[in-house]
């Protein structure tokens, strides 16, 4: 794999600080060729970035098949590796469902807010869900959800049929919230992203690594947002709970993230880790995705975690 060492520029000011982390001023890209064959995480020759009279440069531990994307929290260009084509989000694409959601209807954080209900017509596509082997929770005909569950199902176990009702909740189905999506994904600069529906089981719903760290970098900036993508484990209604897939999460600085996986995509992961570098407490965003080894996202969150412990140390 060759990588290009970025050029230097001259000195820049630093950019204001943003209510999560210090934001720093310039990342000067960093990109690659093609992904390779699976293998052991890639160093690249080093990037750099300016914060203020400080630079920082980082030397991450790429993935080297699919591509990924890093970034600090007020950084607008992300460094990337392998290859930039659109691939399949898998559910990382409910990070833009509940930052749309989110858009639409406010939560403070801490709070319930709103309560909605399962539809009938939603509660009757659970077994049909099932048998396409969705990722769901159990829901019954007028089930109440409040806001806040209705985000931890979704991020937490990743809940399909939680997705639909979202954009029912919002903009009353499907195709007007998908608008909604990429409007938002457009309004965010995701230049290589389009969203055909609202819970990522869809292959035709495709973006970048380096497209994803841009939203998920505005999504973590709520934070109602940054803390249900933290939550840990989720109980439903049969009072059954189940565990974050980001098993990141509460290591190496990890506070955040979504994973995502479907034999078309493979395995992909967002995170967020709070990264101490060169004395600088930063929160790093990164994602990684089109991981095509084994049959969970498990291969993304391994390849994740190699890249999250080559940039930085952790920080409280």
């Amino acid at each position: 794999m060759t990588f290009r060492a970025p050029t230097p520029t001259p000195r820049l000011r630093r950019r204001a600080a943003g209510p999560i982390a210090l934001a720093v001023a310039a990342l000067l890209a960093l990109t690659t060729g093609c992904g390779h064959e699976s293998g052991p995480a890639t160093k690249t020759a080093p990037a750099t970035l300016a914060a203020g009279p400080q630079e920082i440069r980082l030397t991450p531990a790429w993935p080297t098949d699919g591509q990924a994307a890093m970034a600090i929290d007020g950084v607008p260009t992300p460094i990337t590796s392998g290859t930039a084509k659109p691939t399949p989000t898998a559910s990382v694409a409910k990070v833009m469902t509940a930052y749309a959601f989110l858009k639409a209807k406010p939560l403070t954080p801490g709070t319930p807010g709103p309560t909605f209900t399962i539809s009938f017509e939603e509660a009757a596509r659970y077994p049909d869900r099932v048998r396409r082997f969705e990722s769901l929770t159990p829901v019954t005909p007028g089930e109440a959800f409040t806001q806040r569950r209705a985000l931890e199902a979704l991020m937490v176990v990743s809940a399909n049929n939680i997705a639909h009702e979202i954009a029912r909740w919002v903009d009353g189905g499907d195709a007007a919230f998908v608008a909604r999506m990429n409007k938002t994904a457009q309004d965010l600069g995701m230049k290589d992203t389009l969203y055909t529906d609202p819970s990522g089981f869809d292959p035709t719903t495709v973006s970048t690594a380096a497209d994803q760290v841009k939203l998920f970098t505005a999504a973590m900036r709520d934070p109602a947002f940054a803390g249900i993508a933290g939550v840990p484990s989720y109980t439903d209604s049969g009072k059954a709970t189940k565990s974050n897939g980001n098993t990141l999460l509460g290591h190496d600085g990890v506070i955040a993230g979504k994973t995502g996986f479907t034999t078309p995509a493979g395995a992909n992961l967002v995170f967020a880790a709070q990264r101490d570098l060169d004395g600088h407490k930063q929160l790093v965003i990164g994602a990684v995705m089109a991981q095509h080894k084994g049959n969970t996202a498990a291969a993304a969150v391994n390849a994740s975690e190699t890249l999250i412990q080559s940039v930085g140390t952790p920080s409280t």
